[in-house]
């Protein structure tokens, strides 16, 4: 037994032929009316399944069509709709010459028992053939225009429904859009404007960016040495285990912040940096480069050194005035750039898990300066 499907949905196409395939049927397809007459009158068929409102011809013209052809007036015809669902749709089929009706979407089961009774009926001869083109009442073609109107209109209307959802979706996405970029922007401002180092490495230990503050400390430009690892670059004589170790980096296990470490700037002047950094991950948790910030202290240190030598090397915290001083405007410049970062940052972000990270160091370092102030002013004295 072969069925003809016609619709010009191609998902419905292929579902409806899946169950009947999987149940033994034979069928041919068209995606609209004329195509079905097309196959009506060039191969035999015993069954047609037909949607309604397609184009070139749709589901009513082509039943009252088969229905005035006197070869094709006995095969039975049922009409698949999604958009034609009432009653009076309903009515108006068995009117044109329809033998069953089905509301999509359908299930298999009710497909095949629909099928079953229909052809049952026709070996009865039993097939609606009773009302030709030419003989059906002028009140059922007004009908017909009425419910083809009244469905093409809902059409419409859910066309239009369809275009202002995706515009307010464009819409919308245009306005989270220029959040990100208005985020960007903010971001980029600050790793431009910083009044420190900002450096990111990848998990190698290789050079993703520096800032404009990074240049003016090394003599390097991003352009001249992105790419390149940072050991051959900036610590050629680094060969321990610091805050660069890209091993550690892969890991993902969060580096100490608060290291000092020194560079070699272009010329060759070697340099201290007090750097605070944190590993970046990505949404998974893996571990995707690191992120530094950090501030040269090489004055700082020096100060330090002679203090300590002039000690006989003997003390330990007697730092300077001024080295205090700068470790202090270190840590208050941390604390600000955090603070700036924080209000452009989701609360559910993980960064926002490291700028606490940030935050509460700068503050215990602000903290240990003030500590170490009181005690070398003379009040603080024991």
């Amino acid at each position: 037994m072969k069925i003809l499907i016609v619709d010009d949905d191609f998902s419905n196409l292929s579902l409806m032929k899946t169950i009947l395939v999987h149940n033994g049927y034979a069928v041919a397809e068209a995606a609209n009316g004329e195509n079905a007459l097309k196959i009506l009158k060039s191969e035999p068929i015993d069954l047609i399944i037909s949607d309604i409102l397609m184009p070139v011809m749709d589901g009513y013209r082509l039943c009252q069509t088969c229905k005035a052809d006197n070869e094709l007036q006995n095969i039975p015809f049922i009409f698949c709709s999604g958009t034609y669902t009432d009653k009076k749709d309903e009515d108006l089929s068995v009117q044109f010459g329809a033998d069953a009706f089905i509301v999509k979407p359908f299930e298999s089961q009710g497909i095949l028992q629909t099928i079953a009774r229909v052809m049952e009926t026709s070996k009865k001869g039993k097939v609606n053939v009773s009302k030709h083109v030419e003989k059906v009442d002028p009140e059922v073609y007004k009908l017909y225009s009425e419910r083809l109107v009244s469905k093409l209109e809902d059409k419409m209307l859910a066309l239009d429904k369809e275009k202002m959802a995706l515009e307010m979706e464009v819409a919308e996405r245009r306005k989270v859009e220029e959040r990100l970029r208005k985020s960007r922007d903010f971001a980029e401002s600050l790793f431009h404007a910083a009044p420190g180092i900002v450096l990111i490495l990848d998990t190698e230990g290789r050079i993703v960016r520096f800032n404009p503050y990074m240049e003016k400390v090394s003599g390097y430009l991003i352009g001249d040495v992105k790419g390149q690892y940072w050991r051959e670059v900036f610590s050629p004589e680094d060969t321990g285990k610091k805050i660069f170790d890209s091993i550690a980096s892969k890991t993902g296990e969060d580096i100490p912040v608060g290291n000092v470490s020194s560079i070699i700037t272009r010329t060759g002047e070697k340099k201290e940096i007090l750097w605070f950094d944190s590993t970046l991950k990505d949404e998974t948790g893996k571990a995707i480069g690191l992120l530094a910030v950090g501030r040269e202290i090489t004055r700082r240190e020096t100060l330090q050194k002679g203090n300590l030598e002039g000690k006989g090397g003997k003390g330990t915290g007697n730092f300077s005035k001024e080295a205090i001083r700068e470790l202090d405007e270190a840590g208050a410049v941390m604390m600000e750039t955090v603070s700036l970062l924080e209000t452009e940052i989701d609360e559910k972000d993980k960064k926002k898990a490291l700028l606490k990270k940030i935050n509460q160091t700068a503050t215990r370092i602000r903290e240990l300066t003030s500590l170490i102030m009181g005690e070398n002013s003379p009040s603080g004295k024991k």
